[in-house]
């Protein structure tokens, strides 16, 4: 008989592994989720910060032998929580419901707001997406940059946002990403030694990116990039792309860079794939609304 529990240091490593064999498969696969299990183990322990993994994930035991797993990544400062899964053995979809709900009643009272972001090609769990009321959101395209293709990259120059640039670089990432996570004053606040802005300039900014990374894990991402509207059309997203992966790339442990295009956003696609990015999945994101009056 199958026995549904919380999370348990323990299971950590066999949870991991878990997971990792089944995201490398599209038809269980789940964008939220790493395929590494040492980067999955890496999460579990030290990225759910607001809700650790033994008050938000479940785990399903029949024999001594793992099938199923269902957890959440929390964000009190949103009032909402990412749903990792559900993780489950191909023949043993029969214990979902009774995972979800085990997981669910997990949930604090101040989550509002619930997404799910499965493969395209995970029909099981967006099925089950939609009969838990849950609404597509958008369709999500994932590319690609791994290290071994550096050398294709073209020679631009690298040239870090100084301080006389910070004005502009501001009002360009509030026109271009209104209300996003961060804002522009944030992010020249979180500028250091790993965290950089990179611009085009002359006398005044046509564009600039903005990248993170973590060395130590071997972790990197383009968070931000825009160019302004009148500059458009002169190769300026491709330089500034093909220097953030330049100087990424410099760090010796990152092995690959990963971005999320909204699926009807063809020309950035179009852009991203000219850099050299290689399209590698197709994702749902669907969101729910929950214990609002």
């Amino acid at each position: 008989m199958a026995k549904i529990n919380l999370m348990k240091k323990d299971d950590i490593q066999m949870v991991a592994e878990f997971i990792s064999e089944l995201n490398k498969m599209e038809h269980s696969h789940i964008g939220y989720c790493g395929k590494d299990r040492f980067e999955i183990a890496h999460s579990l322990n030290d990225d759910l910060t607001d809700i650790p993994y033994d008050k938000s994930f479940v785990t399903v035991y029949e024999k001594e032998e793992l099938i199923g797993v269902l957890g959440f990544d929390a964000d009190l400062m949103s009032d909402s929580a990412e749903i990792w899964g559900p993780f489950v053995k191909d023949n043993k979809w029969d214990i979902v419901n009774s995972m979800w709900e085990a997981m669910y009643e997990l949930l604090p009272a101040e989550i509002n707001s619930i997404s799910m972001f499965p493969n395209s090609k995970n029909r099981k769990v967006s099925q089950l997406a939609t009969n838990l009321s849950f609404s597509k959101h958008s369709d999500q395209t994932i590319l690609t940059f791994s290290r071994n293709r550096k050398d294709e990259l073209e020679e631009v120059p690298i040239v870090e946002i100084r301080e006389e640039y910070f004005e502009e670089m501001i009002k360009l990432h509030e026109e271009s990403f209104p209300g996003t996570y961060y804002n522009g004053q944030q992010i020249i606040e979180r500028l250091n030694e790993n965290n950089k802005v990179f611009i085009i300039a002359n006398d005044n900014l046509s564009g600039y990116v903005y990248v993170e990374a973590e060395p130590a894990y071997g972790e990197a991402s383009i968070e931000f990039f825009a160019v302004k509207e009148s500059e458009r059309g002169k190769g300026i997203g491709y330089q500034l792309l093909t220097v953030a992966l330049t100087w990424l790339f410099a760090i010796g442990s990152i092995q690959s860079i990963t971005l999320c295009v909204n699926s009807s956003n063809q020309n950035a696609i179009n852009l991203y794939k000219k850099v050299g990015f290689q399209h590698i999945h197709d994702l749902s994101f669907f969101t729910k609304q929950i214990g609002i009056n």
